[in-house]
């Protein structure tokens, strides 16, 4: 199993849509789900007008009903419309720090031992335990930072936090543009660059739930930069999960004439899909009380 924790500082959005479009392009041979463990709220319900009662919140209170057995994720996690498992987070940040805190003090790995996992942990937070957790259990932390004068301000904590929490795993994703050049920001932040989001703002609409063609989103920038990272990442992160898969993880992931690989796992939507949002969940507050 390989985890890797997304996360970014305050004014750096974008974490949900670079988990997904990751997931997106993870090598087919290996079993991936993003989860949403954003202490501030998830998002993927209401894009993709998916379920809120099924998700995180469910797969922990299992967990804890059942103490030691074991739990499969998979009978928690719904697909987004390409085929992407995911266990979804609530919407409402009282429900997710509720959450956060019953993960944080959980002895859940969320996955079981053979499926990858992306790890959506939104905005760092003082306190939040769940998203702690996360971090110090990832093989590699993703901070998202805007390359100006405020995305640095805010990022010179999170990567202080990433580094007490997971010293020899955090890498800086640079998103936006401002006035800072990669290495400037490396330097401020003492973190190596991982890469440069591309601003691509019809793939990332078309990531969030929009309607749009397969085709144009599988040749996007967007997604040919979610292609390098992937490789990187899984060049670098020693795994035992799946040995026999790692011989040929670059190849599976840059192969440009396997475009149908990539729309199975996230496919933007049709027009015919978007419909009303879903209803506003239970408090999570009172489901773990």
């Amino acid at each position: 199993m390989t985890r890797v924790t997304l996360c970014s500082a305050k004014g750096s959005p974008g974490v949900t849509t670079l988990s997904c479009v990751l997931g997106a392009v993870w090598p087919a041979e290996r079993g991936v789900v993003v989860a949403e463990c954003d202490p501030s709220g998830g998002d993927l319900a209401g894009r993709f007008q998916l379920s809120v009662q099924v998700g995180m919140t469910s797969l922990i209170l299992v967990e804890r009903q059942r103490a030691m057995r074991p739990v499969d994720h998979m009978a928690h996690a719904q697909q987004l419309p390409g085929g992407l498992d995911v266990l979804i987070g609530p919407a409402g940040a009282d429900s997710a720090m509720s959450l956060d805190h019953e993960l944080g003090i959980s002895s859940s790995t969320v996955v079981s031992s053979d499926c990858d996992l992306l790890a959506d942990c939104g905005r760092l937070l003082p306190g939040a335990v769940g998203q702690e957790k996360m971090i110090r259990s990832a093989d590699e932390v993703l901070l998202l930072v805007r390359p100006d004068v405020a995305g640095i301000a805010h990022a010179r904590w999170a990567a202080s936090k990433m580094r007490e929490l997971s010293p020899s795993a955090a890498s800086v994703v640079i998103f936006g543009t401002g006035p800072y050049q990669p290495a400037e920001v490396a330097g401020e932040l003492d973190l190596a660059i991982l890469g440069v989001v591309p601003i691509d703002h019809r793939a990332a609409q078309m990531a969030g739930g929009m309607p749009g063609s397969g085709k144009e989103f599988s040749r996007s920038a967007l997604v040919r930069f979610a292609r390098e990272i992937v490789v990187g990442l899984l060049e670098r992160i020693p795994t035992t999960a799946v040995p026999d898969v790692a011989i040929n993880t670059a190849s599976s992931v840059r192969a440009d004439d396997d475009r149908r690989r990539i729309t199975r796992r996230l496919r933007p939507v049709p027009p015919a899909m978007r419909t009303s949002p879903p209803q506003q969940e239970e408090q999570t507050r009172a489901h773990f009380s």
